[in-house]
């Protein structure tokens, strides 16, 4: 996704869509087609445009298949406010919303107590960083900060399954040749920050539904539920979608009307977090370095320093993400990698490393900066894909807890960036990631940047 240009308006513009028909504008004539994707397509070749545009949204026409078309059907004609069942009980002050993330998460069997890093610490970094902002006195203003840290810990969670998915789609033999997909790869500037994330978790989705590959089974059952017009959750997600696209856009002002929207934006994000509290029974953990343990006549012990990416650590006191040390007889796994395990408990994950389909490997998606880096560190430094730029053959990666930059409100000087291209001077370490980056992202480079 990204901001409608100047050539996008005068094209192909959906303006209305029922239960047969879509209604488009086309350089500013109305015109109606039949809903179905063919016949969507087949019109826009014969008008020669490359996108459309549904309500702040653009998609290209490659982007558009059967994984997603009912979507973005359902988007276009749908209410975009807070679902009429979630607007009658609004999350109001205090701690009352993560008492209601804690007691999903008991429904999942997760062991909890009712401290709120304790709840956060089972959504993973990319998301607990900002459930944990939001508990901070400027969190907890009624504020545009605020805002933005909801906002984030919608997306980090979105993306994170998507990572999930495309992280399957990497281990394909034959990788396979989807618009979507390529975009993704190829986002470029800060194409990252709206992109539609959405559409490429239902495209990933569909095409491990033919493949076999089911690491995270809970996310098939998410998405048909996500897909679903009728489902509380396909509002929800519309809702938070559109409201933070406004915030991205500086549409929202600080009025009397913010705190009352804010409240509804929570309500929306805590209901979207207890749809997706199944993440809590797998664990994140970074792989540093492997190192053999051998003597002649005796079994060869591979030593993983890894460090576990589950906990919360700083200003409550924990020391989870330090790296610690695990000697594995007969096996190993990927060095300088973030892997996903089935289960809550670490150290039995790492145990389990001779079954090769226990673990996943998010990395080149995610990647721990800190095991590239000749400076020693006590914890990971997470950082996740936002792009490449072809010019400069140049990928770009942003910190995990980074903060959103209001379009127009200037930089965030405490967010921090990667960039890995062939040489790589500061960091020689990251000279091998590149190549490692070209090699596995060229099958799915299917169009231009």
């Amino acid at each position: 996704m990204s901001e409608p240009t100047d050539s996008a308006k005068k094209n192909i513009v959906i303006q209305e869509v029922t239960e047969d028909s879509i209604n488009v504008l086309v350089d500013g004539v109305s015109q109606q087609i039949q809903k179905k994707l063919d016949v969507l397509q087949e019109f826009m070749e014969k008008q020669a445009v490359k996108s459309l545009q549904s309500a702040n949204n653009i998609y290209n026409i490659g982007s558009i298949t059967n994984a997603n078309f009912g979507y973005l059907m359902g988007q276009a004609g749908h209410d975009k406010a807070l679902p009429a069942i979630l607007a009658q009980s609004l999350v109001g002050e205090g701690n009352g919303w993560i008492q209601s993330l804690e007691r999903q998460l008991i429904k999942q069997g997760i062991t909890v107590s009712d401290q709120p890093w304790d709840v956060f610490q089972n959504y993973d970094w990319l998301i607990q960083t900002f459930l944990q902002k939001m508990s901070t006195a400027v969190g907890q203003e009624k504020s545009l900060r605020r805002f933005s840290f909801m906002a984030e810990a919608y997306q980090a969670s979105l993306r994170y399954l998507c990572f999930i998915q495309m992280a399957q789609i990497l281990q394909l033999n034959t990788k396979p040749k989807a618009g979507i997909i390529s975009d993704f790869i190829q986002m470029e500037g800060e194409g990252y920050l709206d992109f539609d994330y959405t559409s490429l978790l239902l495209e990933t989705t569909d095409i491990l539904a033919s493949t076999g590959l089911v690491f995270m089974a809970e996310i098939n059952d998410f998405v048909a539920d996500l897909n679903n017009k009728e489902s509380d959750l396909f509002g929800t997600a519309i809702y938070l979608e559109d409201q933070r696209h406004k915030l991205i856009s500086n549409g929202i002002p600080e009025d009397d009307k913010l705190p009352g929207l804010l409240d509804e934006y929570l309500t929306a994000l805590v209901f979207w977090l207890r749809s997706i509290s199944f993440i809590a029974n797998y664990s994140l953990v970074s792989i540093k370095d492997i190192s053999l343990d051998y003597r002649l006549g005796t079994s060869k012990n591979f030593v993983h320093l890894f460090g576990e990416l589950d906990g919360v650590y700083g200003d409550s006191g924990s020391t989870d993400g330090d790296y610690k040390s695990k000697s594995i007889t007969d096996s190993f796994t990927y060095s300088k990698s973030i892997l996903l395990f089935k289960g809550s408990n670490v150290a039995a994950g790492m145990a389990n490393l001779k079954d090769p389909k226990a673990p996943l490997s998010l990395s080149p998606l995610l990647i721990d900066q800190s095991v590239y880096s000749e400076k020693e560190t006590q914890t990971p430094e997470i950082f996740y894909y936002t792009g490449y730029i072809k010019s400069k053959r140049q990928y770009n990666y942003a910190q995990y807890k980074n903060e959103l930059a209001i379009r127009g409100k200037g930089e965030i000087p405490s967010n921090k960036y990667l960039t890995i291209s062939t040489q790589n001077n500061d960091q020689p370490m990251l000279d091998e990631l590149f190549e490692l980056l070209e090699e596995i992202f060229a099958p799915l480079k299917i169009q231009a940047s």
